[in-house]
């Protein structure tokens, strides 16, 4: 057996995680006989134990450590070159990918340790809901909606993991999937959990993916079954007490049944073979179908997720407007402190006021912004994400603040304290890749590229032509991801995932030695192996 003594370390801290995230309703949970072991069996003898833990699941994503700062606008988007570099400042070798130079040894194992703490939180939740039955004899809807949620973010959280830790450009290299990657973790143990190859760890991670999807079937969002299917458990605050029974909420901002199908095609995507490739078109097709209003695209008629309108970013101050673009948002977390976190010790991480701070801060350069958004072919002018979700700051006001992340006091409830995980943008981009790479139908691929642009206030004059190359329609796919995701941590994925070697910014030349963020020291000394 491994030395246990790092994960034991996760273990205890994933069954602590109520009393750090400081919620009143979970003090019950801290019940601790010795220091390897945490009696919780008691807490989960009614649905309300389920229900706080399940919160608290959402709450530790939302820790800095994990997905309301370091995996998403802060570390993982320096590494996309997204930032203006300053010198002197904590953060300045994150993006000359420096991994053994302050300070990202610490932050290799701070996010480490905190996604497997909430991994940890996950796989407590799934073996006391599997070993007391009983609590759900009468609530088979809500047992259905805590598995299903539970599975998914497992898939996700270690998704994450393993974009980050392992390797990428997976379908290119077929050699790899023999090699070891980061521990795919499916019980609630205080041991260390053997790496496996990736075949075997993406095995791991489809199974649960896939389960999720068909539990979540049980989803008022999915409208898979009739409203009377979920009159039967109102009250629960896991299905909605209104008469239609599917408006609830609570739903669109946790993982539902059409965020979990997103993750689905994401997942597929990064695999990178014509199979998996296959089922990611089928995927992102059901959601754009299922989730947006209109009717163009195979679209359906669905009333969860819309589109962004003129109207909601026509309020007279800019910080009561939609930003964001919330209503697309598949996925997102509710941050409650997310103003806290953003604070930076009070001068605030988004202050794009001066480029000459000593301190961390993140905002895009006048020159970043123009590559971006194609200065000079008039589309940064009307492009929404270049005007409205970014904003000008600085002497010269040629510093650009990410408006649509931004949080202060002044925020409007209905778009604040949100950070966003999953679009329906995404979707569209995905379902042009896979058309593309299966050669099927180039031109419905430049039609969805068009419908995400149209979205955006780019007007149809400035469309796509239809006669584009499978090269050009590739280029405007990176186009759209370095527009849509900025603040968001998904670009540098998606040049980690194609392997791509001239990253816009990038100092050196991308290798996997850039790409891949070593596994954190302490774990390797504590007998993980390391991924070479």
């Amino acid at each position: 057996m491994k030395n246990p003594k790092l994960s034991i370390y996760i273990y205890l801290m994933g069954c602590l995680f109520c009393l750090l995230a400081g919620l009143s309703s979970c003090k019950k949970w801290l019940d601790v006989n010795s220091k390897t072991e945490i009696i919780s069996e008691q807490h989960f003898n009614d649905i309300s134990g389920f229900r706080d833990a399940l919160v608290g699941v959402y709450v530790k994503m939302a820790r800095p450590e994990c997905y309301s700062m370091e995996a998403t606008w802060r570390t993982v988007e320096f590494l996309a070159q997204q930032y203006a570099e300053i010198p002197g400042a904590p953060d300045l070798n994150v993006p000359k990918y420096q991994w053994e130079t302050s300070p990202l040894p610490t932050k290799r194992e701070t996010i480490w340790l905190g996604a497997y703490n909430t991994i940890s939180n996950i796989n407590q939740i799934l073996h006391y809901q599997e070993l007391n039955r009983q609590v759900f004899n009468k609530y088979p809807i809500t047992d259905s909606l805590i598995r299903g949620e539970m599975l998914a973010l497992r898939a996700f959280v270690h998704f994450d993991i393993l974009r980050l830790y392992g390797k990428g450009n997976l379908g290119s290299r077929p050699e790899l999937q023999s090699q070891l990657t980061a521990p795919y973790v499916t019980t609630f143990s205080k041991y260390q959990t053997p790496q496996k190859s990736n075949k075997e760890t993406f095995d791991l991670l489809l199974k649960d993916i896939e389960e999720a999807i068909l539990l979540l079937e049980a989803d008022p969002l999915s409208r898979k079954n009739p409203n009377s299917h979920y009159l039967q458990e109102q009250g629960n605050n896991f299905i909605n007490t209104s008469s239609t029974g599917t408006d609830n909420p609570n739903r669109k901002i946790r993982m539902n049944y059409w965020a979990a199908k997103a993750l689905y095609a994401r997942i597929l995507l990064w695999m990178g073979t014509k199979e998996s490739k296959t089922k990611a078109l089928q995927a992102a097709l059901e959601v754009i179908g299922n989730t947006a209003k209109s009717n163009n695209l195979g679209e359906g008629d669905g009333a969860y997720y819309d589109w962004i309108k003129a109207d909601d970013l026509a309020a007279p101050n800019w910080y009561e407007n939609d930003l964001a673009f919330v209503n697309e948002q598949l996925f997102t977390l509710n941050v409650e402190n997310f103003e806290t976190v953003q604070n930076n010790g009070g001068s605030g991480w988004f202050y794009a006021g001066s480029g000459n701070t000593n301190y961390s801060v993140v905002y895009l350069t006048d020159d970043r912004r123009k590559l971006i958004f194609e200065a000079g072919t008039n589309l940064i002018d009307a492009d929404w994400r270049a005007t409205r979700s970014l904003m000008a700051d600085g002497p010269t006001l040629n510093n650009w603040c990410i408006a649509k992340l931004f949080n202060n006091g002044y925020m409007s409830l209905k778009y604040a304290r949100r950070m966003p995980l999953i679009r329906v943008s995404e979707m569209y981009y995905i379902a042009a890749e896979c058309l593309v790479s299966l050669g099927t139908d180039l031109q419905k691929a430049i039609a969805l590229l068009n419908k995400v642009r149209n979205q955006r206030n780019i007007p149809a004059s400035f469309d796509l032509p239809s006669n584009l190359t499978e090269a050009q329609i590739r280029e405007e796919i990176k186009k759209e991801y370095m527009k849509e995701f900025i603040g968001e941590g998904q670009l540098f994925y998606y040049f980690k995932r194609l392997g791509i070697t001239n990253m816009p910014g990038s100092p050196v030349e991308m290798t996997d030695k850039q790409y891949q963020m070593p596994i954190p020291d302490a774990e390797i000394t504590n007998g993980g192996i390391r991924i070479d």
